[in-house]
């Protein structure tokens, strides 16, 4: 069963992040997730999420736009990547964002085998503490500019060659819609690739039920597959917090 989980990063501007997982679930969702875990009262989510048994999707790597990205040294990497599992232990998130960086300026083939490389190193840690780690593709026509890896056909290629049950991929539908579309086809024929979603409208990254992306049959799409996931809600909304959860919940779950 696909199961809904809201990032909370974009809403609920000038409350705690206690306190925008508070809304959230007081809106009928029991998932959340976020950005970095650098900075957040992790403490304080994970005894809420206890007490209520609300789920963290997914959250981000440490920093995850600092110094150490994906095609660093190995070693800088494993340590770094060593210091955020006891993080994600500590929230109960089974699974964890990676992000290339931006292009570096060597050859691809370069910084793909050295993304490979670190995801490798990585694979046993993960697999030992039971996370999925989820390499995510972005767009580097609008929001994320000279980010390396833009392309779901590189992304996929990574993680086949990785080849570990713990190294996924990150299919971000607002990014991929961006960059290339055939969205529904790429996910049916990639899903034991794809190790969550995220999701917003195109264009704008807002509501889902704007825009020229039809959600209900992408949603659809991947429930027929068997993926048995989170579906990532990460947009920024155009109505007021509330009102918008509420109708973007109806507009997935109301038949």
């Amino acid at each position: 069963m696909v199961e809904i989980s809201v990032c909370f990063e974009p809403l609920f501007n000038g409350k705690t992040d206690l306190e925008k997982i508070q809304s959230i679930h007081r809106l009928g969702y029991n998932a959340v997730e976020f950005w970095d875990l650098s900075g957040k009262d992790l403490k304080g989510i994970a005894d809420y999420c206890q007490k209520t048994g609300i789920k963290i999707g997914i959250c981000t790597l440490q920093d995850p736009w600092g110094n150490i990205r994906l095609h660093t040294d190995t070693n800088i990497y494993l340590q770094h990547f060593s210091e955020s599992l006891e993080l994600l232990k500590l929230i109960g998130s089974k699974r964890v964002i990676v992000l290339t960086g931006e292009n570096d300026g060597q050859s691809i083939e370069i910084q793909k085998n050295q993304i490979i490389k670190n995801l490798k190193a990585i694979s046993s840690l993960a697999e030992k503490a039971g996370i999925v780690v989820c390499l995510e593709v972005l767009n580097s026509k609008v929001d994320h500019k000279g980010y390396f890896l833009d392309s779901s056909v590189l992304g996929f290629d990574i993680i086949r060659q990785v080849n570990s049950p713990s190294i996924k991929v990150l299919y971000d539908i607002y990014h991929m819609q961006i960059m290339e579309g055939n969205i529904i086809s790429t996910i049916q024929e990639n899903i034991e690739l794809i190790g969550h979603f995220h999701s917003a409208g195109v264009p704008g990254r807002h509501e889902h039920f704007y825009g020229e992306l039809d959600y209900r049959n992408i949603f659809l799409a991947i429930q027929e597959t068997g993926y048995d996931g989170f579906f990532g809600l990460e947009y920024w909304p155009t109505l007021s917090d509330e009102k918008s959860l509420e109708k973007v919940r109806e507009y997935f779950l109301d038949e």
